[in-house]
């Protein structure tokens, strides 16, 4: 595993990070991290006089390697990251995606290594903060620990939007709530929350819902011809919003069930003329 960049004085600010990867001693500070986090700023000059290392990584690059020393958390300052488990025999199965705001390795903060990989899936940065430092940085900034518990406190709420997916049977509903999860995330970020791009690709996608490559191009066709998004390559429009929240929340729907939208209590068929074409979801890389 890659060595780290530490928050304490100037002189050692980038010691043992590699020299690209890097931000210059100061760049970036305590006030950008809370920026980043949405967080109250408190002492706004004192977050200013706490260097914070960057550490930017490039598409498919690793962050954390599975069972690589545990020493520093990560705050997503830009980008998006997957959170995967890779088994014995290869298999590699997505546990979770982080973007902007977010913090990774916290789950083991408890342990001495890592018990999953980390990733970009595009260009991206993190703020990296070290175990050792954690401390000290609550002691000197209260912002930054109240900060802190609201990450660690998301954090456990993303791992419950895995329970939330994996609870509906059909592929297409599983589709719709991790659709919907986005959807809030980038409200959250003050980004539209109908009109995005998808940084993860089919094969991500498909581990994270426990489906098959090709069940998630198929399921999201399927959404598309009921009218309620349209699709090019990776960008998603959500045309009805309403509709798609009704539908996330058919649990128990058949996967053979034929995809309907909620019209006045019942679900029939619906499209939307000209909207139609789904050629982009096979673009989508795996």
């Amino acid at each position: 595993m890659n060595s780290f960049a530490t928050t304490k004085p100037q002189s050692s600010a980038t010691a043992g990070v590699n020299e690209c990867e890097c931000a210059k001693p100061f760049a970036t500070t305590m006030a950008d991290l809370l920026d980043a986090m949405g967080a109250e700023q408190g002492d706004r000059f004192a977050a200013l006089q706490l260097p914070i290392a960057v550490r930017r990584l490039r598409a498919g690059e690793n962050l954390a390697h599975q069972g690589a020393t545990a020493e520093a958390l990560y705050f997503v300052r830009a980008g998006t990251f997957k959170v995967f488990h890779t088994d014995v025999d290869g298999y590699e199965q997505v546990l979770a995606f982080a973007t902007r705001g977010e913090v990774l390795g916290f789950d083991a903060l408890c342990m001495e290594s890592h018990p999953t990989a980390i990733a970009a899936l595009e260009s991206s940065s993190v703020f990296v903060v070290l175990r050792s430092d954690l401390m000290m940085l609550s002691v000197k900034m209260p912002a930054f620990s109240m900060a802190l518990q609201r990450a660690g406190s998301l954090s456990l709420a993303r791992s419950r939007e895995l329970a939330d997916l994996m609870a509906a049977v059909a592929s297409e509903v599983r589709l719709a709530r991790f659709l919907i999860h986005i959807s809030q995330r980038m409200a959250a970020a003050r980004l539209s929350p109908r009109r995005f791009h998808l940084s993860m690709g089919r094969r991500e996608i498909a581990s994270l819902l426990g489906v098959a490559n090709e069940t998630v191009s198929r399921s999201f066709s399927a959404l598309a011809l009921a009218g309620l998004l349209h699709v090019a390559d990776r960008d998603v429009e959500i045309l009805d919003m309403e509709g798609l929240k009704a539908y996330a929340r058919s649990t128990r729907r058949r996967a053979d069930e034929s995809l309907v939208a909620p019209t006045g209590g019942m679900f029939t068929r619906r499209s939307t003329p000209g909207r139609r074409s789904t050629a982009g979801l096979r673009a989508m890389v795996s």
